[in-house]
C-alpha cells in the first residue's frame, strides 16, 4: 500500500453500522410506542446500513445526498414498522433522525473532548488506517456507541416519566389558620387512606408546605412519637387540628400517621376550582420527591366531581 492509501474494511464497518441502525430503530419503538416485529425491525436495520457500501462505491450517486438520504430513511421506516396513518408514519419518520441526531450528538461530543479518530463519511460512522483499524477508534466506536445508546434510552424514559407526572400535577391552595401554601399537587392513585372515625379524605403534604403554615419547631415536634407522648406540649391551635389515623404500609398495620384538620384546600383543574372544606392533611417532614416536583399528594376521590370531605 503506497503512502497516503488508506484501507476500508467494510465487512467490519457494515456490521458496526448494522448494529447502530438497530438500536437507533430499537430506541424509536420506545419512543413512539408502535408494535414491530423482529423480522422487519431486522430488515430495516439492514436496509439502513446499506447505505456504508453506497458511500464508498458510490460517493456521488444522488442517494448519498441530502434528499437521497430522506427518501432513504423513509424507505427505512416504511420497512420497519409499515405504513397505518401519515401522521404515525410521520411521527416514527421524525422520531428516527431525533434519536439519530441525540446519540450521533453525544459521540461527537466525547469525540471532540478526547480527540479521538473518528470519520464520517456518506452519513455512516467510517474508520482508516492500516491492519485491523485504529484500536484506539474502534474502541471508541464499539464502546461509546452503546453507551450512547444506554444513556440516550434512559434520559428519553426520564422524560417520559417527568412528561406524566407534569400531566398528572395540579395548583394545590392549603388554607389553615389564617395562613395560605400555594403548592403543586399531584394525584396518587394508591392513596386510598380515609380517617375511619370521620370519614375524611388524607391527603399528605411534605416540609415544604408546613413550613409555610407553621413555625418549624413545632413541624419538628409532630412526629408520632412526640405526638403520642407530649401532645400538651405542643401549640392550642396546632394540638386541637392533630388527628391520629391508622394506615398500612408495605404490609404493615397498626400504623399511625399524624394529620391536621386544615380549613380548605383548593385543586385547580381543566374544568374549574376543587374546593375540599376542611380535609385531613398528613404530615411528611421530608420531601415527597427527589425533583421537588409536587409537594402533596391529592386524593384521587377528590378528582370526581362534586365530591367533598
Amino acid at each position: 500500500m503506497e503512502k497516503g492509501e488508506r484501507n476500508i474494511y467494510l465487512d467490519a464497518v457494515w456490521a458496526l453500522n448494522l448494529m447502530m441502525d438497530a438500536m437507533i430503530l430499537n430506541l424509536t419503538i420506545g419512543v413512539t410506542k408502535v408494535k414491530a416485529s423482529r423480522i422487519r425491525l431486522g430488515l430495516g436495520a439492514f436496509i439502513a446500513s446499506t447505505i456504508v457500501p453506497l458511500s464508498v462505491y458510490y460517493p456521488d450517486s444522488w442517494l448519498v445526498s441530502s434528499w437521497g438520504k430522506v427518501l432513504f430513511s423513509l424507505l427505512i421506516i416504511w420497512v420497519a414498522f409499515s405504513y397505518s396513518s401519515l401522521r404515525k408514519f410521520l411521527m416514527q419518520w421524525i422520531s428516527f433522525y431525533f434519536i439519530t441526531f441525540a446519540m450521533g450528538g453525544s459521540m461527537l461530543g466525547v469525540h471532540y473532548f478526547l480527540s479521538t479518530e473518528l470519520n464520517v463519511q456518506g452519513g455512516a460512522v467510517i474508520t482508516f488506517s492500516g491492519g485491523y483499524g485504529d484500536p484506539v477508534s474502534w474502541l471508541f466506536v464499539v464502546v461509546g456507541f452503546p453507551c450512547s445508546y444506554l444513556f440516550t434510552k434512559w434520559r428519553l424514559n426520564e422524560v417520559a416519566v417527568h412528561k406524566m407526572k407534569l400531566e398528572n400535577i395540579y395548583n394545590v391552595t392549603v388554607e389553615w389558620n389564617g395562613k395560605v401554601a400555594e403548592v403543586q399537587g399531584m394525584i396518587d392513585s394508591g392513596n386510598q387512606l380515609i380517617d375511619p372515625v370521620s370519614r375524611k379524605m388524607v391527603f399528605l403534604a411534605d416540609g415544604q408546605v408546613w413550613q409555610q403554615l407553621i413555625d418549624r419547631k413545632v413541624l419538628a415536634d409532630l412526629t408520632i412519637e412526640k405526638v403520642v407522648t407530649s401532645m400538651d406540649q405542643l401549640p392550642e391551635e396546632v394540638e386541637s387540628a392533630v388527628r391520629l389515623v391508622p394506615y398500612q404500609a408495605a404490609g404493615i398495620s397498626g400504623q399511625l400517621l399524624v394529620t391536621l384538620l386544615v380549613d380548605a384546600i383548593t385543586i385547580e383543574t381543566t374544568e374549574g376550582p376543587v374546593r375540599i372544606e376542611h380535609p385531613l392533611l398528613g404530615v411528611q417532614q421530608h420531601d415527597l420527591t427527589s425533583d421537588r416536583s409536587y409537594q402533596v399528594l391529592i386524593h384521587p376521590h377528590v378528582m370526581i366531581k362534586g365530591k367533598s370531605a
